[in-house]
């Protein structure tokens, strides 16, 4: 690395303060290198370069992503670093037996433990975007900073795949979802239920056959379900399920005498779900549901056409997204006429670490 002298920055314009006193500034070592090849000419050259290339990048750091929601579900774990290709995690059961034993018995029942190993494979996600040198000649002429959308681009690129793979995981490359994954993901393993049939009818779908007593029925049950079927190991406190069914519960009256909504009861008179901020709208969730009608047992995928929703009890100890090495850009490459900065993160999917604390209801 270099240190020269220079005229501070204007954050805002990205032109020099000449007024100001100057600064000091480290040229990298990648910026260094350009120059040694005649890439840049100079270090007034290369500061600007670098200062370009660091505005762009913060600016692709701050785009929000609102409408991909798997990073906000699940907790993320970030340990193991780069150079690691696979995660392994084990879990352990208890089991024993106490009987009623004569005084002078040898045979005792003894208690042991068991334990299964599950790994998830680590991919490498990339992608790049670049920048021709006419394009930072003009903006070295003008002031302006060089046009930050193809870094947000790249970075949109990334958050979106990752959102996928966290709900549905990859077959092909061994990569664990939320809801779906290879043959041995412990996602698959999952409770899945059929809602309760109308009273009426006996169909289950929530807009055409449910009345709002029927409704919040399937919803109450749903969480009893869970606590009941743990032996209350494992306490629901979030619902998935996709925008559509979350506004039918906002905006469908509990009855025509009442001036409360069908979730509005609801958050009232349970013991699980308390707040409409547990209750999580989810774009990626909506038709991913089996056919009722069909096997309780068939494969949730993206595709399947019918709806439903998820409990969840929720925390790192249940299940957590794993990263090992977050997205970054790398050092900037010059290709023919272009400055190129390859992007990559290190990507493992989703660990279910206890499928208990997960319940599918479909039907709705």
């Amino acid at each position: 690395m270099k240190t020269v002298t220079t005229f501070a920055i204007d954050e805002l314009t990205r032109k020099p303060l000449l007024d100001a006193e100057k600064v000091e500034y480290v040229l990298r070592d990648d910026t260094l290198a350009l120059m040694d090849q005649g890439v840049l000419l100079g270090d007034d050259e290369g500061i600007f370069f670098q200062r370009q290339l660091e505005y762009i990048q913060a600016q692709s750091f701050d785009v929000l992503y609102p409408d991909l929601k798997g990073r906000d579900l699940f907790a993320l774990n970030t340990e193991g670093g780069e150079g690691i290709n696979t995660i392994t995690y084990r879990s352990y059961d208890k089991r024993g037996e106490t009987a009623i034993i004569a005084g002078k018995a040898t045979d005792l029942p003894r208690g042991d433990i068991s334990g299964k190993e599950y790994s998830i494979s680590v991919k490498t996600l990339g992608n790049a975007f670049g920048y021709s040198r006419q394009e930072l000649a003009s903006a070295k002429v003008t002031g302006m900073p060089l046009e930050a959308r193809k870094a947000e681009a790249t970075r949109r690129s990334y958050e979106e795949k990752v959102n996928q793979l966290i709900f549905f995981g990859d077959v092909e490359n061994n990569l664990h979802g939320f809801f779906n994954g290879p043959a041995s993901a412990p996602a698959l393993t999952a409770a899945r239920s059929v809602v309760a049939g109308s009273a009426i009818s006996s169909a289950t779908p929530w807009r055409t056959d449910k009345t709002p007593d029927e409704i919040i029925a399937d919803l109450t049950s749903a969480c009893v379900s869970m606590y009941a079927d743990t032996l209350m190991l494992f306490r629901p406190d979030t619902m998935i399920m996709s925008v559509a069914n979350k506004q039918l519960l906002m905006n469908t009256p509990r009855s025509v005498q009442s001036d409360m909504s069908i979730m509005s009861w609801f958050l009232q008179n349970n013991d699980f779900i308390t707040s409409a901020d547990q209750i999580k709208d989810v774009n990626e969730v909506a038709g991913i549901y089996p056919d009722p009608t069909g096997s309780i047992s068939a494969e949730i995928k993206p595709g399947n056409g019918f709806e439903g929703f998820t409990v969840v009890a929720s925390g790192a100890d249940n299940m957590r997204v794993r990263e090992p090495f977050p997205y970054m850009h790398l050092p900037v490459q010059y290709r023919g006429l272009e400055f190129e900065i390859n992007c990559y993160g290190r990507f493992a999917g989703v660990e279910m670490i206890r499928p208990a604390a997960v319940q599918h209801f479909f039907g709705i």
